[in-house]
């Protein structure tokens, strides 16, 4: 079951992500060629794209495999609608659906960029999806990891208002060994690979906006960021990295040969 939450936050940023979807765009092209190097001679020619958002990558997958065809699925109407629009290809299908529950289908490849991170049962899904691949089949995907806007996160944490402080909220997302141990319980080859992207902004509320528009997790507050909040937790991020940058963590994903998949 999707969370609701995250459905409603890439409803409402639809028209404006690809605009600001620097670190998804980067990771889509490393997905691709960490995808590439791990396939078998014979390429793809079924491919399911959970978490298929405006088509950013879907576009990137039909360009490096023209004899497939690639299915789709967003839980975002928004999201889907556009990439309808902006893939004119007929090669590709896409569908409004919750990727967490997808039992059924047949594919050599599933790929998705930027989405397993979201999923309210990432073991599960990874389960699910080795189920529906054949003997020789891959799955490969990013995942943004807890030291995502790590920046962000020390500045919240210096500026601390209350007993509790506040968290970037990437830094509840799964790390690196968690997935691994999701993967090896399932395939019999797996790999991660970490990568990291760092982004500058002209200030705060630019950060914020790239946040927002992207979905990617960032600076959820229990309380209302008024305008002295905001300044103070500028000033300390600008007085600890000398600007307003922020680092995104991603790990390339893969498995492969599932053995022990859920039936």
């Amino acid at each position: 079951m999707a969370d609701p939450a995250v459905k409603r936050r890439f409803t409402m940023s639809a028209a404006r992500y690809e605009a600001h979807a620097h670190a998804q765009r980067r990771s889509a092209a490393d997905l691709l060629s960490f995808t590439l190097s791990a396939l078998p001679p014979v390429r793809p020619v079924r491919i399911f794209e959970p978490g298929c958002g405006t088509g950013l990558y879907t576009r990137m997958l039909l360009d490096a495999f023209p004899g497939a065809s690639i299915e789709g699925v967003d839980i975002s109407e928004a999201m889907v609608r556009l990439a309808r629009e902006r893939v004119a290809d007929p090669r590709a299908r896409f569908a409004v659906g919750d990727a967490e529950d997808v039992v059924a289908g047949r594919y050599d490849l599933i790929t998705s960029n930027a989405t397993f991170q979201w999923f309210l049962s990432f073991d599960r899904t990874v389960r699910r999806m080795a189920s529906i691949l054949p003997p020789g089949g891959l799955l490969t995907f990013t995942f943004f990891g807890p030291g995502t806007f790590l920046e962000l996160d020390e500045a919240l944490r210096a500026t601390r208002e209350g007993p509790v402080a506040d968290r970037a909220a990437a830094a509840g997302f799964l790390a690196g060994e968690d997935i691994a141990a999701s993967l090896s319980a399932v395939f019999s080859r797996w790999d991660i690979e970490e990568r990291s992207y760092r982004q500058e902004f002209a200030n705060l509320p630019e950060l914020f906006r790239s946040i927002r528009y992207t979905g990617t997790g960032g600076g959820g507050s229990r309380g209302p960021w008024s305008p002295g909040r905001l300044a103070r937790v500028e000033r300390a991020y600008r007085e600890r990295y000398g600007g307003i940058r922020a680092t995104y963590q991603v790990f390339l994903c893969l498995g492969a040969d599932p053995e022990r998949a859920a039936r």
